[in-house]
């Protein structure tokens, strides 16, 4: 029992469990279990400002009355400074990533999805905030928290977050854990129980809590980003986890899926800024046009003007539809400086750099996200792409191998690995890197006919690769029509390696009339060296504000 101005018993000793209040506190209506794993230690009916202080750096307790105040101090110094140390025990390092496995359902009720979601909530919150590295949703999906310490170096991160749902009929009961990846100790633990009603609260409350565990002090601003909410239907934000993993494939069918599902999300709550965002993601990089997308981005902005993902789905249009690349830059800086945690931001940066030949600070960016996410297919390909920009061949193969051993389908790596063998010599390999990546496009209702057609294509090539030679092969690949944007593109391409200059030339001027998709890379691609002394060429790059 500890006594202080003249008052016994503010704080009790629960034997073998901690301490507790007791005396009347400014109450809520709820009950909030917290336990620290190191200290052992319990509090008991904590207000709900006393929850949120740490995180708002301590500032509320000039609100609180004088006891409460005496209250709180008297709990620091019984917790022996335990921001300051404990993090440190036995000469721990401090935790700086950090990766949040899906919950456990344990009645089942809300099936998988609702663990995904719940942290999926999670990972938004904390990726905002400056100081500890948080690994995106799509890299934690596949994780199920069988083996805690072989998920965590999977993920390369110093600790996780764990934990389960359990639905009772008019409340949900959540628990957490953040457990060190080195020796499975546990950092800090929650219990938190409340009215369905009241279920998003509980998000809120676990990342403030996670954030002051990890004896982070959070800004302004990141404090309003923790505690956000961004849509009260649970079956939206489902909807809209559901669809960014299928988008996270980055493969023809998962995106028209994640269309869908970010278009049901939209339905359940039309002021879902996040799903929004989303649906022009999906758009924009399934799409020859971009409208739509740009609507869906612009919607997400006007819901909500601060949302990262909306400004960097803005930078991606910017970037690949509409060829404006000082606005798309701003968007992207925008998007980071809201939040440095979103992966997506760094990588479509990237891109806009390596478009203006910024080889080095491409590649920079590229490390950035995959700092954030080093598990993504996606990002490791797409690294490959930029080292193959930047001449370094082996270094673009080396990537789009690993993007490979990750997702064995990503058919984006096996489009950069034939270029690269292209443009390497090396066309065995480069027709195999072709078959394969046009497999990982077949559906489920592709008919028998097209995937036999493909067949005989592949073992065509290779017939007349082993009999007239790659340049006969190369001429079986120019498509039929130069005056489609898709093929001029293409063609362009095999033209060039062809030393075809006049008609790669043309076909590239028609991919610029018609805004080819690819076309914002014809200034850094290695297969158009050939032409990059040509005055048609330099014309190309001039109209395009991409001076050579």
């Amino acid at each position: 029992t500890f006594k202080k101005y003249g008052q016994a018993n503010l704080i009790q000793t629960v034997p073998r469990r901690g301490y507790r209040f007791a005396e009347e506190t400014d109450r809520s209506g709820e009950v909030v279990i917290e336990r620290h794993a190191i200290t052992r230690t319990l509090i008991e009916e904590v207000s709900d400002a006393v929850i949120a202080e740490p995180a708002r750096k301590r500032s509320v307790l000039s609100r609180q009355t004088a006891v409460i105040g005496v209250i709180a101090v008297c709990v620091i110094a019984v917790l022996g400074g335990f921001g300051a140390w404990r993090l440190n025990v036995a000469g721990q390092p401090p935790i700086k990533s950090l990766a949040v496995l899906p919950f456990t359902t344990i009645d089942g009720a809300g099936g998988e999805h609702e663990g995904v979601g719940l942290a999926d909530i999670l990972i938004t919150r904390l990726s905002g905030v400056d100081g500890v590295s948080v690994r995106p949703t799509s890299a934690v999906l596949n994780m199920n928290g069988a083996d805690i310490l072989s998920d965590a170096r999977k993920l390369d991160v110093d600790a996780v977050v764990v934990g389960s749902i359990y639905r009772l009929p008019e409340k949900v009961r959540i628990t957490a854990r953040l457990i060190r990846a080195t020796d499975g100790s546990v950092v800090w633990s929650g219990e938190f129980e409340k009215l369905a009603a009241d279920e998003l609260r509980v998000q809120n409350e676990i990342a403030l809590q996670i954030v002051n565990a990890l004896a982070l002090n959070l800004t302004d601003a990141e404090s309003v980003s923790i505690t956000k909410r961004y849509t009260e239907s649970p079956d939206a934000y489902r909807l809209y986890t559901m669809g960014r993993y299928e988008w996270s494939k980055r493969n023809y069918a998962a995106m028209i899926e994640a269309q869908r599902l970010f278009r049901n999300a939209i339905a359940k709550d039309p002021n879902f800024a996040l799903a929004h965002a989303g649906l022009a993601d999906a758009l924009a990089m399934s799409s020859a046009t971009s409208d739509e997308a740009f609507n869906a981005a612009q919607k997400a902005l006007s819901l909500d003007p601060d949302l990262a993902e909306a400004h960097a789905s803005i930078g991606f249009i910017k970037t690949f539809h509409q060829w404006k690349w000082d606005e798309a830059e701003a968007s992207f800086k925008r998007s980071i400086e809201i939040n440095r945690g979103y992966a997506t931001a760094h990588h479509w940066y990237a891109e806009l750099l390596a478009v203006q030949g910024r080889h080095g600070e491409a590649i920079s960016e590229m490390q950035r996200a995959l700092e954030i996410n080093p598990l993504s297919h996606s990002l490791l390909a797409d690294m490959g792409q930029k080292y193959f920009f930047a001449g370094d061949y082996a270094r673009a193969e080396e990537y789009c191998q690993k993007a490979l051993d990750l997702y064995p389908d990503f058919n984006f790596a096996y489009w950069y690995l034939k270029e690269i063998y292209w443009k390497q010599g090396e066309y065995e390999k480069a027709l195999d890197a072709e078959y394969r990546a046009q497999r990982t496009n077949f559906l489920d209702d592709t008919p028998a006919s097209e995937k036999e057609r493909i067949e005989r294509a592949y073992l065509n090539r290779r017939r007349i690769l082993a009999e007239a030679g790659p340049a006969k092969m190369l001429e079986n690949f120019v498509l039929n029509d130069d005056r489609s944007a898709r093929d001029a593109y293409a063609n362009a391409g095999i033209y060039s390696l062809l030393g075809q200059k006049e008609k790669a030339l043309g076909a590239l001027e028609i991919g610029f009339t018609n805004r080819t998709f690819g076309m914002i890379f014809v200034k850094v691609n290695p297969v158009f060296e050939s032409l990059r002394s040509e005055p048609r060429y330099k014309e190309i790059l001039r109209k395009m504000d991409l001076p050579d």
